[in-house]
């Protein structure tokens, strides 16, 4: 399963929510004098605060904590209002633009007593919000910057060089003198300038506000902005009563006040207990030569998280010098478009001797990263440009990609950043406190080899020589439904598309998907087993389009009109090269590119021929258990899921074992297949029957160690019947065992106890967002009832949504909105994932009731079977003791 750190902004799941991480702060230019504003009042240089107050006028009652934030650029509203507002924004957030109309009607109800100052934060994944900043200022410029701000933000959807353009000539701005601002950047230096101060003030999301230095967070509703404003007014009004100037009401309030908003402190998590061979290989490396301490990063080019967490890294490396040594190895997730091309520009680079500069290159622009960016990247660091598109081109470097993100999988680093410091795994983009207590442990360690006689050279070989080779997992009980690896099951291939030998002994079946990025990482393992196998291995390829991947059903449409004219694997192979691009007009140019009867191709497409073949394919996988992708049956034993080389070889092995046995026996080769298909079983049990419920969680004995005393609960915890739910709140199956869960509180009462732990699926795109918003509200007394909203309707897990829950459970909307924004409780669902890891947790629901494990949404009279059993126990145990 591949995961990556759930970011603030639902842009990762998809939903484009603006609070997120700000890039990196860049050296300012100081920004130009801004022009007045519309409503005629003169905007003070950036970086004023006026006037100082003066020492004789102490501050009005301060009304809680304030920060000094210097006003500047365009503004609206009077010189002497008693309210200023500061507000940090980008024209690309969709909270930005929710909060319009909200100042629009603060400044209409307070047109002499409220002013309202702009400062442009665009954020690094709104890819057009930065450009979108400067065509504001280059319409400033001209004395237009309100009337640009309305404009953006009223076609938000649309952002383009083009657009903006369009935007411009419809307010009647000087186009040359518009697209030579554009072309130049010229207000690049202002846009920086903002994003500096607000980095400075303690900014990391959109939009932001501060209320006569007061902050406020995120698009509050108009009553939440009219509480403060009344009270900043009622403050104003003392001062002026006691003779404070009007002109000199902001800088009185500010007098002593934060130089920077206080941020929470930071939670510290340690690195695992457990220590890792992970190999170093010839991996690019910088710091220190023979280092103390090596720190292995597993990390994602369009990872936000990967690109906060550089400058981390690099004051690590400064600030231990040659006791460091940081190691980069790639692991970009399927659901980054552009991480593997990132990624392949960085190997193009690393042949010419410049990966790190890519890579600090790459870091540093990551909105950036389409071709005719990697290639101006490439010129910029001085690559031979041709060699570089040539390495591209031919995919080279892709198998050491692969073999890193193997690697990854095979060590647990599912989601990125992921590091092993001197073995040790630790997650995340966490404050560089917690880097530095894992490092200086490991110094400790490192210093007593030294002692010991170590060479400097081999401490990290000493250090984690007795270290585990894999992340190893409890093996998972039989799952309701799901094929009995130890039988063979009739995988028909009659028909199907086949790579390799037709006399090979062993034939692998694969049910599979287009779109399922684990399809796509399993492919570079097929290749490796065929390779290794050669004519003893063959591929039979069916179609398994999961109802979930919209794009799945037209991508297998695709290739089997391709292979109606013989270029099925051909097809097959574009379409996983790139499996975001899976429309139309790319398959039509796949098909141009693989030399097709492109009318014939197109009649295919229009007319969907073999979507009934397809559909057939998926109905026969599903008889024998093939249900998610990808699924392979190896001479009819099931192996499901994107596994290593090692465990394709162990089963295969075993195989040809069989096969030439039948072979010394008579059997001739080409008819190995079909002699261990014909007693093969057609089908599974149906899961209501008894031969099923043999193998149902009821007959699993198995006590697994589940901690209890940890997450939202409810229940005595005393209460003898402990029951843990690993969940997701976007998991179907999730909701449909509600029910359950709640007919057994009520059937068992305070015997029972409800312990919730956070297990967002990676593919699930607003899980981990809605786990988020669950402990949030659980923070605030507020997890159940959060919980049940959330399952009630599903299908709408996005930002506003969870303000909307919060608001009818009467949370403090502020502080919700802020957990959200800051993730505060991204670490404890990471915990819960990882616990649920460690348990052998691979799917939801898992429940536990007292340690004994069911996995999947069983029915009441399973869930009740256990729990009677487990009371049983309990009376039996106590009784011993004679209680």
């Amino acid at each position: 399963m591949n995961r990556h750190p759930r970011q603030r902004i639902p842009v990762l799941v998809l939903m484009l929510v603006g609070v997120g991480s700000a890039c990196a702060s860049r050296a300012p230019s100081p920004p130009a004098r801004s022009a007045a504003s519309p409503l005629g009042a003169a905007s003070p240089p950036a970086g004023a605060i006026a006037r100082s107050a003066p020492t004789e006028v102490a501050a009005a009652d301060d009304g809680g904590e304030r920060v000094q934030v210097p006003v500047g650029g365009p503004v609206r509203g009077p010189a002497i209002a008693q309210v200023t507002v500061v507000e940090f924004s980008d024209f690309q957030c969709p909270f930005c633009s929710r909060v319009v109309p909200t100042l629009e009607r603060l400044a209409k109800e307070y047109p002499t007593q409220v002013r309202i100052f702009f400062h442009h934060f665009p954020l690094p994944f709104h890819q057009n919000a930065a450009l979108a900043a400067e065509a504001a200022v280059a319409a400033e410029a001209q004395g237009k910057f309100w009337e640009m701000h309305d404009k953006l933000f009223a076609n938000q959807v649309d952002l383009t060089r083009p657009a903006l353009e369009k935007y411009a000539a419809q307010l009647g701005l000087d186009l040359v003198k518009f697209r030579a601002a554009l072309d130049g950047h010229q207000g690049k230096a202002r846009v920086d300038a903002d994003l500096a101060l607000g980095h400075q003030v303690g900014i990391e999301g959109t939009p932001n506000f501060f209320v006569n230095g007061r902050s406020v967070q995120g698009a509050q509703p108009f009553e939440e902005f009219k509480r403060i404003v009344d009270e900043e007014i009622a403050r104003a009004d003392k001062l002026v009563a006691g003779g404070t100037p009007p002109a000199q009401i902001y800088p009185t309030l500010l007098k002593g006040a934060l130089a920077r908003r206080a941020a929470p402190p930071p939670r510290l998590i340690d690195a695992s207990a457990e220590v890792y061979r992970v190999p170093v290989g010839d991996a690019p490396a910088r710091g220190g030569g023979q280092p103390k301490v090596t720190i292995i990063e597993f990390s994602d080019f369009q990872c936000p998280f990967c690109g906060r967490v550089n400058g981390t890294l690099d004051q690590l490396l400064k600030d231990y010098g040659r006791d460091v040594e940081l190691v980069f190895r790639h692991n970009p997730l399927p659901f980054h478009p552009n991480a593997m091309p990132a990624a392949l520009a960085a190997e193009a680079a690393r042949a010419q001797g410049r990966f790190w500069q890519m890579h600090d290159k790459i870091f540093a622009n990551q909105t950036g990263l389409e071709r005719p960016d990697l290639e101006r990247y490439a010129r910029e660091i001085g690559l031979d440009l041709p060699a570089f598109e040539q390495s591209i081109d031919a995919g080279k470097g892709r198998d050491r990609i692969q073999r890193d993100m193997d690697e990854a999988v095979r060590f647990g680093a599912r989601g990125t950043p992921n590091f092993f410091i001197n073995g040790r795994n630790f997650t995340g983009a966490q404050p560089i406190e917690g880097f530095k207590k894992v490092i200086n442990d490991e110094i400790k360690k490192a210093d007593a080899k030294l002692a010991a006689g170590t060479p400097r050279a081999e401490l990290y070989a000493a250090l984690t020589k007795d270290g585990l080779e894999k992340k190893e997992l409890p093996p998972p009980a039989p799952e309701k439904g799901a094929p009995d690896p130890n039988v063979r099951y009739r995988a028909e291939i009659k028909g199907a598309p086949m790579k390799g030998a037709k006399d090979a002994p062993v034939t692998v079946v694969e049910w599979a998907d287009f779109e399922c990025p684990f399809c796509a990482r399993a492919e570079a393992t097929i290749g490796e087993v065929l390779t290794a196998y050669g004519a003893e291995v063959r591929l039979v390829w069916r179609d398994q389009p999961l109802p979930f991947h919209e794009k799945a059903m037209a991508a297998a449409i695709a290739a089997r009109a391709a292979g109606a004219q013989g270029k099925f694997w051909a097809m097959h192979d574009l379409l996983y090269g790139d499996p975001q691009q899976l429309d139309r007009a790319t398959f039509e140019k796949y098909a141009g590119e693989l030399g097709l009867d492109l009318p014939r191709f197109k009649a295919a497409l229009d007319a969907e021929k073999g979507k009934a073949a397809i559909e057939a394919d998926a109905a026969a996988g599903k008889k024998i258990g093939a249900t998610g992708t990808p699924a392979f049956f190896i001479n009819g034993k099931f192996l499901s899921g994107a596994q290593p080389f090692e465990t394709f070889k162990a089963r295969i092995d075993a195989e040809l074992e069989s096969a030439r046995a039948l072979v010394a026996h008579g059997t001739p080769k080409a008819r190995v297949y079909d002699a261990l298909m014909k007693p093969a079983q057609k089908e599974l049990v149906a899961a209501d029957s008894d031969d099923e419920g043999e193998q149902g969680p009821e007959k699993d004995t198995r006590v697994y160690p589940v901690d209890s005393s940890k997450g939202p609960a409810r229940g005595r915890k005393d209460a003898p019947l402990q029951v843990v739910i690993f969940s997701d709140f976007q998991c179907p199956f999730c909701k449909r065992i509600e029910p359950t869960l709640a007919q057994m509180e009520k059937e068992y009462g305070d015997r029972s106890r409800m312990v919730w732990k956070n297990f967002p699926l990676p593919f699930h795109l607003n899980a981990a967002p809605a786990a988020e918003a669950a402990m949030a509200a659980e923070a605030q007394g507020k997890f159940w009832e959060m919980h049940d909203k959330l399952f009630a309707d599903p299908e709408h897990l996005d930002r506003a949504t969870f303000e909307r829950y919060a608001l009818e459970l009467g949370l403090d909307l502020p502080r919700f909105k802020a957990d959200l924004d800051a993730e505060r409780f991204k670490d404890v669902i990471e915990a819960d994932r990882k616990e649920g890891d460690a348990l052998g947790v691979v799917g939801t629901p898992t429940v536990f009731i007292n340690g004994r494990r069911i996995a999947g949404a069983y029915s009441w009279e399973t869930f009740k079977q256990i729990a009677d059993t487990e009371l049983t126990k309990k009376k039996v145990h106590h009784a011993r003791l004679g209680e």
